[in-house]
């Protein structure tokens, strides 16, 4: 049996030596990717959803408590898993939010790996030299430190769930074959951590507690092995079964309507056979997630021992008692060969999913490894193992510090450019979120790109929303046009790569668009992109400020450089847009953010009823007016170029929640009209707007409510008459609240209008 401390035989020195030996990974890292990485827009679109999520429930921290915060991330509804943005709303805690600090969890998680297996191994084999021989094989992997997808410089579940899984898998191996109750409880809560870590392995989880099971049942001790396999099946159903049940049917609508019986897996499935899909799996396990050098690397150790067991073997009688390894052995083929079935069989073709089984690679070697020494005298061993460690950490060091391509690298600092330029503009212009159309899918030229760009630059998470596209697949062409017409800002790609049937549709109608752009919006500049060249235009009717705009793209794009990561100092001082008179209710709190353009400010509010308090970082006014009527105040905002002040006025009125809308009596049939209005709900639960022709019997439209105007909304919006005469109109306002039985509450404000010929 094994001992049963794993920490209680390793000697304080090479406790010290993995301490260091990972503060020198560290700083390797962080180096490396602030260098490379951190600064540029975030590649592949998963790791886009997964940043912005973090940052919200950071956000959503700040704005109402650490426990507040973490009680949203850990009960959002996701598909993928319950964890990922737990954790960052740690990190950034502890190391603020930033891209530095999401990369560096894929760090800490790799850390976590290579501690368990360090001594797993060393309880397993009691071999510290082994367990120093697996911290290099992990560190040699080639995937982790690839700056592709799944690698750690890409945030999102793939390479967090690879080292819950390896950790799962350490705790496998040393549970003893799970001939006692201890071990499988462990495993069955590490086995929980890795599902709550990405939903998906699930699927693996099964495969591997029905092959854990079929072993246990040929072994002498079959009763009491199986009894634990199935405890520890049973503990990791308690750990998950409540997560899933809550997200339910978006993993539902995720996996099988998406990946099995949605339209997308016409365009992302595989069809290929099992044998050649399982191949195909096992070519990108091995030439992009396991790497060249490090089978070099595993080769070449593996031999070494092969041949002083040939050439210079122990005496006769002086061979080490082999410990007994088939256990482990089981164990780690049923990790490998898992995943292995279940992603050759799934039906969508995904590479990054892949990563999950390096642990399990490299487990395989280190057992390898832990066969052959047992026939080779120490001090060999010792010289391999020292050759093997040097080996596998320059591995590491040469696959860490490769540099992006100078094409990403220059495509990188002009995306920069353009993020600051949507950024900035959107916020001098008062707008409460930016809608931007791009003509072509990609990860750079993205609304949710530009959105993380501008928190990490500026340090405001400001909402922008994607026009176009609106998928994989074609949309209407009299739809594309509309929501060019609704965007505030267009990115015409004029030469592109078509990979989805979307982006073949853009070039088909490139012609028609173009001239519309040139008609009816403002061109602002061209960038030339790897991948195609751009347009940027924007509407028209954008306000400006009084003396012009601050914010210039061609000057923008001057001074983009490689590399261009460092402070991103403001156009000017700050900006307040003409802020309306506010309404508010004296029935319950006011929360409201006024903010300033050309972030970051710093705020500070004079002239309010006692008790209201501003957030210096992001403006957020909180406080409880005494009573209804009028009140003024003044708001300052300062940044790193100097300083502005508004004023503010409150209309308080006495119901929590209410409407002042101004609507002309008259109109003329076929002009268009415009609703003004600022709609109050002291709960904060605003959603949307029906205008409804009670005389027409019909709803002649809806106005949706942005996620900053829940509590306080001011809307213009224009509508048109067809036909002459009197009109009756219902203003309806919608409000909406997931977690009560009856969601959507509603109040009517009747008005009357007369529609005259034309």
């Amino acid at each position: 049996m094994p001992p049963r401390s794993a920490t209680a035989s390793v000697k304080p020195v090479h406790l010290v030596l993995l301490l260091a030996v990972m503060l020198g990974e560290l700083l390797l890292f962080r180096s490396t990717v602030s260098r490379d990485h951190a600064w540029m827009f975030p590649r592949w679109d998963d790791q886009l959803q997964y940043l912005n999520e973090a940052y919200a429930g950071y956000e959503h921290a700040q704005e109402h408590g650490f426990i507040a915060g973490a009680t949203a991330t850990l009960t959002n509804i996701s598909a993928q898993g319950a964890l990922h943005d737990f954790w960052a709303l740690l990190g950034f805690t502890v190391l603020g939010p930033s891209r530095d600090s999401a990369l560096a969890l894929n760090l800490l998680a790799f850390f976590a790996l290579q501690a368990a297996t360090f001594f797993a191994v060393r309880r397993l084999g009691g071999s510290t030299a082994a367990a120093w021989v697996a911290i290099a094989f992990l560190a040699a992997l080639h995937g982790p430190w690839s700056g592709g997808s799944a690698s750690v410089i890409d945030f999102r579940l793939d390479w967090m769930a690879a080292c819950a899984y390896g950790i799962a898998l350490a705790a496998a191996v040393t549970s003893g074959g799970f001939r006692s109750t201890r071990p499988a409880l462990l495993f069955g809560l590490a086995v929980g951590f890795v599902v709550l870590t990405r939903y998906l392995t699930a699927a693996y989880f099964v495969l591997i507690y029905a092959a854990l099971f079929a072993t246990t049942l040929f072994d002498r001790e079959r009763g009491k092995r199986c009894g634990h396999v199935l405890l520890s099946a049973l503990v990791a159903l308690a750990v998950v079964a409540p997560f899933f049940w809550h997200n339910r049917q978006a993993i539902l609508a995720y996996y099988w309507v998406g990946h099995i019986d949605g339209p997308e897996r016409a365009l992302r499935g595989s069809q290929q056979s099992p044998l050649a899909a399982t191949r195909r799996v096992l070519s990108e396990l091995t030439l992009q997630h396991v790497g060249i050098a490090a089978l070099i690397l595993f080769a070449i150790a593996l031999l070494a021992l092969g041949l002083f067991r040939v050439l210079r073997p122990l005496p006769v009688g002086a061979v080490a008692e082999k410990p007994s390894l088939r256990d482990a052995w089981k164990t780690v083929l049923i990790f490998f060969a898992a995943p292995l079935v279940v992603l050759s069989l799934h039906t969508v073709h995904s590479s990054p999913p892949v990563s999950i089984v390096l642990p399990a690679v490299a487990w395989l070697v280190v057992l390898g490894w832990l066969h052959l020494a047992h026939f080779v005298r120490g001090a060999l061993v010792a010289r391999v193992s020292v050759a093997a460690v040097a080996a596998g950490m320059l591995v590491f060091g040469a696959t860490i510090t490769r540099r992006p391509s100078p094409q990403i690298i220059g495509d990188a600092g002009k995306v920069n450019a353009l993020a600051d330029y949507f950024y900035f503009r959107a916020e001098e212009c008062g707008l409460s979120a930016a809608r931007i159309s791009v003509t072509r899918i990609s990860d750079e030229l993205n609304a949710a790109s530009f959105q993380i760009l501008g928190y990490e630059r500026h340090q405001r998470l400001f909402p922008f929303l994607g026009s176009l596209p609106t998928g994989l697949f074609e949309t209407p062409p009299a739809l594309a046009m509309q929501l060019l017409a609704d965007s505030d800002f267009v990115c015409l790609v004029t030469s592109q790569e078509a990979m989805w049937p979307f982006d073949r549709q853009m070039i088909g109608i490139l012609p028609e668009m173009r001239a519309w752009c040139e008609t009816h919006l403002r061109h602002v500049s061209s960038v030339e992109l790897a991948r195609g060249a751009v347009s940027i235009y924007e509407r028209p009717t954008l306000a400006r400020p009084g003396g012009g705009s601050a914010v210039n793209l061609t000057a923008l794009l001057a001074r983009a450089s490689p590399g261009a990561g460092g402070s991103h100092p403001p156009p000017a001082p700050p900006l307040f847009p003409l802020f309306p008179r506010k309404p508010a209710s004296a029935a319950g709190e006011y929360v409201q953010r006024f903010p300033a353009a050309y972030s970051p400010a710093s705020y500070r509010v004079t002239g309010l009823p006692p008790g209201f308090r501003v957030d210096p970082r992001t403006g957020v006014l909180r406080g409880k007016f005494p009573s209804s009527g009028f009140f003024t105040a003044s708001i300052t905002a300062t940044n790193s170029l100097g300083s502005a002040t508004s004023e503010l006025s409150f209309d308080v009125r006495s119901p929590p929640r209410f409407a002042l809308l101004n609507l002309p009596d008259t109109c003329v049939a076929g002009t268009p009209v415009e609703i003004r209005g600022d709609v109050f709900d002291v709960a904060g639960k605003l959603n949307y707007i029906d205008v409804i022709d009670l005389t027409a019997g019909r709803v002649i439209d809806r106005v949706s409510a942005g996620e900053s105007e829940t509590q306080t909304w001011h809307f213009n919006h224009a509508i048109a008459f067809s036909e002459p005469g009197p009109r009756s109109l219902l203003i309806r306002i919608v409000c909406f609240d997931a977690r009560e039985k009856q969601p959507y509450t509603f109040f009517d404000e009747p008005r009357e209008i007369n529609v005259a010929p034309r």
